[in-house]
């Protein structure tokens, strides 16, 4: 049985250090935890951590759905808005990062990061904190290359364009976190890094999703930005939704101490690279396809570096569950000669394999390799690099998908509380005043100038935050529109007025902290 099959193992060795993993929210807070409440009472375990990788949909009133980009028949508030209001407490602290159907304007507001809620933390656009011992990061929203080299230029209320522009991932923001050099427990994305489904069951994800063999083909499946992050970043594990499929897949990286002392003395680059396959070593049972030049000339990568792809012998057999309608109808574009493709690959059988049922009550949950405690700012010993990234993307949250699972990390041993990190701070104070809030994106610095602020901020958290005032993050939610009142429906006035951009008390105390100006909604309405 190979290391990646024992690491992902439904096994148990004791009640506590669980995570539960979440594919999209869809706004079904209530559900999620009611599921995890049952699955805690059934095995006898405790999670101390909800991981939602994206569409969480933080609606807090009427309005904010106007500034959800989603067709109008899914338009609902969900539940989230009696937890934004107090009415119930969030049971399990709680981290999200943003997908392609969110409150927006709620979202910018806290575009640093930050609390929606009592008990749910927002990781912003881009961001990384601690948890518990555990370095947790993630990238909100998806990749569109019409938008990606363009600053955050909308501002609510939005038009039906600016609505989907939103939450299209920036350079910038890609750029920031492909800064981050020490080692990455987890990170969390909506969708997933390109070319990721090479090294899983590709078979068996085509055969349930043919529709997508012409992104395949075209090494146009999942985001370029993602691809980047996770070459650079190299995290034990990410977590991914918005397909709306439970796929898993294992990346191995060669020679990774080198490469990370190389990494460490190299900064990215913002060149343009010509869309050609990533230079790795491909999964040797994956389809053997030539790419087609379709591929939009502007997707940018990151510089090269080696994966070994592993094609697991004792691989967990996946059932696929289809795209909403409203995917399927932009990606069926697939004629019947490459659905007999599809269908004629043949698949590996494992003896050993584990089949989990999301729709049994007595699912076993996913067992997981434990990640390495989080070292302090000032410890001496290192913290260990991974040599591997084990990836996973899970459904939506509906009957009979397979949207939730709760994984083991024994090594959880710090206080259970959210953390700043330390590295991610030095990233954003170095890096603020290329924040643009226009169409047009300034050039980024890089080389030695880049290297030299990094560390001389990097110096400045340590002295004027971790020593001063410490990285917890503070208790500081405050609601800023007003939560949805049953008995009143709002009107178009009032949704009119609630839809003008708020000031964010806790966006304007972050900066304060950092000791940058605030970009964010700097005179939008106060609370």
């Amino acid at each position: 049985m190979s290391e990646h099959t024992r690491r992902m193992q439904v096994t148990w060795t004791n009640a506590e250090n669980c995570i539960a993993i979440e594919g999209c929210c869809h706004g079904e807070l209530d559900n999620i935890y009611r599921e995890i409440a049952t699955r805690e009472r059934q095995n006898g375990y405790k999670v101390d951590l909800l991981l939602i990788c994206g569409d969480f949909q933080a609606i807090r009133n009427e309005a904010d759905l106007e500034a959800m980009a989603c067709p109008r028949k899914y338009l609902r508030l969900g539940t989230f808005n009696k937890y934004y209001s107090g009415e119930t407490k969030v049971p399990i602290p709680t981290v999200f990062i943003g997908g392609n159907h969110e409150a927006s304007n709620y979202m910018w507001e806290l575009y640093h990061g930050g609390w929606v809620c009592p008990g749910i933390y927002f990781l912003g656009f881009g961001g990384v904190i601690n948890f518990g011992g555990l370095r947790i990061g993630g990238m909100s929203g998806i990749y569109n290359h019409h938008h990606h080299q363009v600053g955050h230029y909308e501002v609510s209320p939005y038009n039906d364009n600016n609505k989907r522009s939103i939450y299209h991932v920036r350079q910038y923001d890609t750029y920031k976190m492909l800064q981050v050099k020490e080692p990455m427990d987890v990170f969390l994305s909506h969708d997933w890094p390109r070319g990721i489904e090479q090294y899983g069951d590709t078979q068996g994800l085509l055969r349930r999703k043919s529709w997508f063999l012409g992104e395949v083909q075209s090494n146009t499946l999942g985001s370029p930005a993602h691809e980047e992050i996770l070459k650079a970043v190299k995290p034990e594990y990410w977590f991914a939704a918005h397909l709306h499929v439970r796929f898993q897949a294992f990346v191995e990286w060669k020679d990774q101490a080198k490469a990370q002392q190389e990494a460490s003395q190299a900064q990215p680059t913002l060149q343009e690279h010509p869309a050609v396959q990533p230079s790795v070593i491909m999964n040797p049972d994956a389809i053997d396809i030539e790419l087609s030049d379709e591929e939009d000339a502007c997707i940018q990568s990151a510089p090269s570096t080696t994966m070994e792809a592993v094609k697991n012998p004792d691989e967990i057999q996946i059932e696929l569950d289809d795209e909403d309608e409203e995917q399927e109808s932009q990606s069926r574009g697939v004629n019947e000669k490459a659905e007999a493709q599809t269908t004629a690959v043949a698949t590996v059988s494992n003896p050993e394999e584990i089949y989990i049922e999301m729709d049994d009550e007595s699912e076993g949950e996913t067992g997981a390799q434990t990640a390495p405690p989080q070292q302090g700012p000032m410890d001496a010993k290192p913290k260990p690099y991974p040599t591997s990234t084990t990836f996973l993307s899970l459904d939506k949250c509906l009957p009979n998908k397979k949207f939730l699972e709760i994984m083991e990390f024994p090594n959880i041993n710090g206080p259970r509380e959210f953390m700043y990190d330390e590295e991610w701070l030095a990233i954003v104070r170095t890096l603020d005043s290329f924040l643009s809030l226009t169409h047009k994106q300034n050039r980024l610095p890089q080389g030695a100038r880049l290297h030299h602020e990094l560390a001389v901020n990097r110096e400045w958290v340590r002295n004027n935050i971790t020593l001063k005032r410490g990285l917890a993050i503070p208790d500081n939610f405050q609601q800023t529109a007003p939560a949805h009142d049953p008995v009143r429906t709002m009107g178009p006035q009032q949704k009119t007025e609630a839809l003008r951009p708020f000031l964010n008390p806790q966006t304007a105390e972050f900066c304060s902290m950092l000791q940058i100006p605030n970009k964010i909604n700097p005179h939008g309405r106060r609370v």
